[in-house]
């Protein structure tokens, strides 16, 4: 038997980069996957062609989940197509590279909203379902800046950070219903936005600086991600664990 079979996950922002790694590797062992996108529509179409093999196994849902109807709506929807939640992987982010100058109230609210109230609300509404869950997981998906800041990235460094803080309280006070909250930071990922985003010696710039020589590709994140959802990670709660080849240390 898979891993994962018959359980239902969520991934927030899963059309590309490292939500659409994990929610592969979860239908490969034998996950119903809920994929969730805000806007791209040819990020979706591109998802189910590249799932097309699991078609039964996907529900596509678009929703912006920093409006709080449109995540009721999300869970609704989940409700009537599975009757419950194992997993919910708050992967969906937002980042705009200001200033502290630059920075606008709007934009500070629009990156809270994302990073960390949409987090919030997701995991809220999710209780209902995972309460009909024998096992019901949350991964958060924060980022190194959560503990070390950044120049022009006040907002982002700010909601991560906070996002750590989400889940250590998520986890206290939902242990009640046996759900098990923790958050994953990973480092700068080769995903296709990152690739489009740095130049190629930008890029080998990074790595060397980095004491395991290399960037992080999805695998890495998807990997401790699915193993924070299994039963071997049970004893896991409330942390923060980092995936940076030891960025941190330099």
């Amino acid at each position: 038997m898979k891993r994962f079979e018959n359980k239902v996950a969520l991934i927030t922002g899963s059309t590309s980069g490292m939500g659409q790694q994990m929610a592969k590797q979860l239908l490969e062992e034998g996950a119903f996957v809920v994929i969730n996108y805000a806007h791209n529509e040819e990020h979706a179409k591109e998802t189910m062609k590249l799932f097309k093999e699991y078609d039964d196994k996907i529900l596509l849902i678009k929703a912006d989940i920093s409006n709080e109807e449109e995540v009721k709506l999300m869970f609704k929807k989940i409700d009537e197509r599975f009757g419950k939640l194992d997993y919910l992987v708050n992967n969906a982010a937002y980042d705009k590279i200001l200033s502290f100058e630059d920075l606008t109230p709007e934009e500070f609210r629009k990156e809270l909203d994302v990073n960390l109230v949409a987090r919030w609300m997701c995991t809220k509404y999710a209780i209902p379902l995972f309460k009909k869950s024998d096992y019901p997981r949350v991964v958060n998906i924060a980022s190194r800046l959560g503990e070390r800041p950044m120049l022009d990235s006040l907002a982002y460094c700010t909601a991560e950070a906070a996002t750590i803080m989400l889940t250590k309280v998520s986890a206290l006070e939902l242990a009640k219903y046996n759900i098990r909250v923790n958050t994953v930071s990973p480092s700068l990922t080769l995903t296709s936005l990152a690739k489009q985003s740095y130049t190629d010696e930008e890029i080998k710039e990074t790595a060397s600086k980095n004491p395991s020589k290399r960037l992080g590709e999805c695998e890495d994140t998807a990997n401790l991600v699915l193993f924070l959802l299994s039963k071997e990670a049970d004893y896991i709660n409330g942390e923060n664990i980092n995936v940076n080849g030891g960025i941190l240390l330099v």
